[in-house]
């Protein structure tokens, strides 16, 4: 049987590893926000994006940074709604995403966002 203590570490590593990457795929998600075309919808950029956001839920919750998960399915669930309407991104829009990446750096940096 394994030994618990060190089955710990292990996930403790690899946890510790994932937060290190996360500054870097966070930045991935702003640049596929940012390229997203504000004159025509872009359908593969788009899916693009949704795919890193909706990585970062289940990715997340899976190295023990539940808060991350749970920003990252609020974002998720604001480019639902963008995908659904397909329209090109607004101000507006442009402006509600800014706020949620934001969040995620916010969790994404600090200790306390793993449960």
């Amino acid at each position: 049987m394994a030994d618990p203590e060190d089955f710990q570490a292990k996930l403790n590593i690899l946890s510790d590893a994932y937060a290190a990457q996360l500054p870097e795929k966070i930045e991935q998600i702003e640049q596929a926000w940012s390229q997203l075309n504000r004159s025509e919808w872009d359908e593969a950029g788009f899916q693009t994006l949704h795919r890193m956001v909706h990585s970062l839920i289940g990715s997340g919750k899976m190295f023990g940074f539940a808060l991350l998960s749970d920003v990252a399915r609020n974002l998720e669930e604001y480019l639902k709604e963008l995908a659904q309407a397909k329209t090109v991104k607004s101000e507006e829009q442009n402006k509600r995403v800014q706020v949620l990446l934001r969040e995620l750096h916010q969790v994404a940096i600090h200790r306390d966002a793993r449960v």
